[in-house]
């Protein structure tokens, strides 16, 4: 596969919690989940997060005023307990533009799209079923890798995958483990539930498309681990949610910015890729009596080619409900 498919494909996934390949570490124990969860409010709790995404060609420079913005869109986290039989039902929706600028290259005017629904048992966090769908835009010369992963943990105990734009492509079967296991699309709320403390904690979670790629399971131990207390400030909307104004010296602007922790999310090992920057909220978002904690307010991670990173790609929150019907 030529090297510029790859960076495409890389760039597309890593917005579907696509860890880079790296070696596992040696077994540790794993950390225990937050009691009660922190998105658990009934059993019928229900979450939807909205994030406006942004690429940036950071091949000159990563720093703010240096990076260039070469694409925009969207991507949606909708969370809800009880959805089917008493498990907790996760979709992720994700779509991202380029724009017509010299930094995208190849990319420029095409759009590639991304959603996955995974649900998992409500304590256990053990992952019940999985439906993916990676629908790439065609590039000039290389092979579109658009593909599908179906997986079944507590029935069949067996996962699918095909590339869905390759004519002729073949779908191959791989064999789940039957004890307890954890999907790689859950992996900021996996995160959300860890202590969030400036020691790390883990979790084990099986990668399927890497499974894929190397025609055997795949399980990644991650750890989580928290920094020091910020505050973040994504708009006047989180007043809705309980967060307080605070007034900027001498009567100035009025701003809701929310307490928060940076972790960093990575592959347990001495060699590993890049790792996910995620800001969670220290704050709790209210609905009337109504708590949802943790919520994750800000996403980040760089692509690289080679040990250079030439891509940032920042999701940040702009808006959330936690009625269905809202």
């Amino acid at each position: 596969m030529k090297n510029n498919a790859k960076r495409f494909l890389a760039a597309a996934l890593a917005a579907t919690t696509v860890l880079p390949l790296a070696a596992c570490s040696a077994e540790t124990a794993e950390s225990s989940f937050d009691n009660p969860l922190p998105w658990h409010v009934s059993d019928s709790s229900y979450e939807r997060l909205e994030y406006s995404v942004a690429i940036y060609d950071t091949k000159k420079s990563e720093k703010e005023d240096e990076r260039v913005q070469i694409a925009d869109g969207t991507m949606t986290f909708t969370l809800e307990e009880g959805a089917d039989a008493g498990y907790t039902k996760l979709d992720m929706n994700f779509a991202v533009t380029y724009r017509n600028v010299g930094g995208a290259g190849a990319d420029a005017g095409l759009k590639d799209e991304i959603t996955s629904t995974v649900y998992f048992e409500p304590n256990s966090l053990s992952a019940k079923s999985m439906e993916k769908t990676v629908k790439l835009a065609t590039r000039k010369d290389t092979k579109n890798l658009s593909y599908t992963i179906s997986a079944d943990y507590y029935g069949t105990h067996k996962a699918t995958f095909i590339y869905t734009e390759q004519e002729g492509a073949k779908q191959k079967t791989l064999s789940l483990p039957k004890d307890t296991c954890r999907d790689n699309e859950m992996v900021f709320f996996l995160a959300r539930a860890q202590a969030l403390s400036q020691e790390s904690t883990n979790f084990k979670m099986i990668n399927l498309y890497d499974s894929f790629n190397l025609g055997k399971i795949t399980e990644y131990r991650m750890s989580v681990t928290g920094g020091s207390e910020r505050k973040l400030d994504v708009g006047e909307w989180v007043k809705d949610y309980g967060i307080p104004a605070v007034e900027g010296k001498d009567g100035g602007k009025i701003t809701y910015p929310v307490k928060c922790v940076t972790a960093t999310i990575a592959i347990s090992a001495e060699k590993h890729g890049p790792s996910y920057a995620v800001t969670y909220a220290k704050d709790a978002f209210k609905v009337g009596a109504a708590e949802h904690k943790k919520l994750p307010l800000k996403i980040s991670y760089s692509s690289y080619n080679g040990s250079t990173p030439y891509r940032l790609t920042s999701y940040t929150l702009t808006g959330c409900s936690f009625a269905k019907n809202a």
